[in-house]
């Protein structure tokens, strides 16, 4: 199977590995935003687009989540 993003050989959510540590990543940091900020899923992940610090794999992963590439938005506690 192919990752949902780029052309390389996906593993799990159908993310290849480097995607994946991404999207890892972006899931991880949301309860910080959210309890700081009192943002929403698709707030945060616009403004990841927008940030010119994020690296490329995660405004990819971004991009393809705020496309709907997940039915639901992550809730933490």
């Amino acid at each position: 199977m192919k990752c949902v993003i780029c052309s390389r050989e996906a593993d799990k959510k159908g993310y290849c590995e480097l995607h994946m540590k991404a999207y890892e990543s972006i899931v991880k940091k949301y309860d910080v935003w959210k309890k700081a900020l009192e943002t929403s899923w698709k707030e945060y992940l616009s403004e990841i687009v927008k940030n010119s610090l994020t690296g490329e794999l995660a405004k990819e992963v971004a991009e393809y989540l705020i496309r709907g590439g997940e039915k639901q938005s992550v809730t933490q506690s």
